[in-house]
């Protein structure tokens, strides 16, 4: 339920797609992409040094990575394709504009783009398929005398006549693009609205006066989660799409649905409250911490604004929610008269959003593979147990730590993966599929623990 917050973050994120030449992009290039440097005349090795950021064209450039050895690039001069590549143990330039000749993918949704470069008996075959592999080989006389497939992707973008180009603009899709975007900001901040007013000062307060409590739930929602997540992608078979995606979501906590589930199994509603205000705000520091750490795993360079992520939190979380909450504590009635009929309102718009989003998605959800569903089923299945257990001895309070745990908030993840990694065209759609299955498999996780702790509910209430 927390993918509403999911088309939430797109107009936010935007500039960063359409802008490739922005100063995310600039900082986003590792200063090692010797590839990308303006190329000599002549094709013969050279020695050169690394170009500053600044100075490095991105608009032009299909395919960037480095691996071990080399840096790789594919970029259009004119109507041409070429490939440039930069022996790092050497720090020579081992082809300068080398025109290639291009193998399209038949399914671009499945399968890869090939790049070919010939030199005398030498051949140069670049690869890139949708779900992030890279693979550069050499042969000499036909034999393979390097190949990598493990790179570090910086750029793989679609660039008309050298790419699988994308659909042209469709008037009618982007106005219904626009409509259900908009839906979605006003489902997130009807839903966080409706929250709001269920609490005054004194709930939203209530946590900092549980020093150990505090302690341990901020251990567990900001620690423990990536934690598991580390150790998750280790597991083998996992795409990048994948690996970005996982690492986006446990990134980002404070998803809107957390106080609704908490309360109707039986949660502590002033550490519902409390804990929901404290994350939302705390998130906007320690996402980029996260994105920081989490980016070693990653192909490309961490680099997060802090200012875009305070203005997301703030206007679609922390803004509502404040509204809410100031209206409970100054117009008791007013909030009192609101509550029901706004909270009506919220779960009826996320309901229908969450029909939609999912009917869109199955089918990639369905085939995500047994990788994916075992790292995400793992971290979400150990968040839900290390929220339980850092709850403490009072039930109510394990509860709502274990929901805030596993369940992490989609929109805000969204936004960390456009502005991380605003060249990757060719994953972006199965990064977006990532986060929805990552949401959906935390929901399934979840539902046994919530059964059992209606169960303990309804038997506690009968004992009385």
């Amino acid at each position: 339920m927390i993918l509403v917050g999911t088309l939430h973050s797109l107009t936010i994120a935007s500039s960063a797609i359409t802008n490739p030449d922005s100063a995310i992009n600039q900082k986003a290039c590792a200063q090692e992409l010797i590839a990308q440097s303006p190329v000599p005349t002549s094709a013969q090795p050279t020695s050169i040094t690394s170009p500053a950021s600044s100075q490095i064209p991105t608009s032009d450039t299909a395919l960037l990575f480095q691996n071990d050895r080399y840096a790789v690039r594919v970029f259009r001069e004119g109507d041409r394709a070429y490939l440039n590549i930069y022996d790092k143990a050497n720090q020579t330039q081992k082809l300068n504009k080398v025109p290639v000749s291009i193998t399209p993918a038949n399914n671009p949704k499945k399968d890869q783009t090939k790049y070919i470069a010939t030199i005398g008996n030498q051949q140069f075959t670049v690869t890139i398929n949708p779900q992030g592999f890279s693979k550069l080989i050499i042969l000499q006389g036909g034999t393979v005398v390097y190949q990598q497939v493990s790179n570090q992707i910086e750029i793989a973008r679609q660039i008309p006549g050298i790419s699988d180009q994308s659909e042209p603009p469709n008037p009618t899709r982007e106005l219904i693009g626009t409509l259900f975007s908009n839906y979605a900001k006003l489902t997130l901040f009807a839903l966080m609205f409706s929250m709001g007013i269920h609490w005054t000062f004194e709930d939203v307060v209530w946590l900092w006066k549980q020093p150990s409590l505090l302690l341990r739930s901020l251990f567990s929602v900001f620690v423990a989660v990536p934690l598991f997540a580390i150790l998750a992608l280790f597991i083998p078979g996992l795409t990048v799409p994948e690996r970005i995606g996982i690492g986006a979501m446990i990134a980002c906590p404070g998803a809107p649905m957390i106080p609704f589930k908490s309360i109707k199994a039986g949660g502590n509603v002033k550490f519902v409250a409390s804990l929901q205000f404290a994350v939302c705000v705390l998130a906007i520091f320690s996402i980029p911490l996260i994105a920081v750490i989490l980016a070693q795993f990653y192909p490309n360079q961490a680099w997060l604004s802090p200012d875009e992520i305070a203005k997301q939190i703030f206007f679609a979380q922390v803004l509502p929610m404040g509204l809410g909450v100031l209206l409970a504590q100054y117009a008791p009635k007013v909030a009192e008269d609101l509550l029901e009929p706004m909270t009506k309102i919220a779960k009826f718009l996320l309901l229908l959003l969450a029909i939609v989003l999912l009917v869109v998605s199955l089918e990639k959800v369905v085939n995500a593979g047994f990788p994916a569903y075992l790292a995400m089923g793992s971290i979400a299945i150990a968040s839900l147990a290390c929220g339980h257990f850092l709850g403490g001895s009072h039930v109510e309070n394990q509860t709502v730590l274990a929901y805030a745990t596993v369940t992490r908030n989609a929109g805000l993840a969204l936004l960390l993966v456009t502005l991380n990694f605003p060249n990757l065209d060719y994953v972006k759609g199965g990064i977006i599929n990532t986060l929805i299955t990552y949401a959906l498999i935390a929901a399934i996780v979840s539902i046994p623990y919530t059964t059992w702790r209606k169960r303990n509910l309804v038997a506690d209430e009968k004992s009385f």
